[in-house]
């Protein structure tokens, strides 16, 4: 069974209005970084050159890409990572006239 929210005090009022507004900042923060981390390596700055003005590993720098890049691309795509499964399914899916096989292999 779910608790009751209680009423906040003023003064905890005050703190979470603090903590949604220093959220806020730091999503700005973080997606300043990361798309300027982007825009180091379109420029072909090296991996080892950022990380050390943003000092981090290089592997950090490297995931931050892969995974910053990936997503950037996926969404620009008329559709996206839905499309991509799609494609793929249809392509391995068996066709009509063909057996199914079981686990062993054999024809079922």
């Amino acid at each position: 069974m779910s608790r009751r929210a209680r009423q906040l005090t003023a003064e905890q009022k005050v703190l979470v209005n603090a903590v949604r507004r220093i959220a806020r900042q730091r999503s700005r923060v973080n997606a300043n970084y990361v798309a300027a981390i982007l825009r180091a390596r379109e420029e072909e700055v090296t991996y080892s050159a950022i990380a050390d003005a943003a000092g981090t590993s290089s592997q950090a720098v490297q995931e931050i890409v892969r995974r910053h890049r990936e997503s950037n691309e996926n969404r620009s795509g008329s559709f996206g990572v839905a499309g991509d499964i799609a494609a793929i399914s249809s392509q391995s899916a068996p066709s009509a006239s063909a057996p199914e096989q079981g686990p062993s292999g054999a024809v079922t």
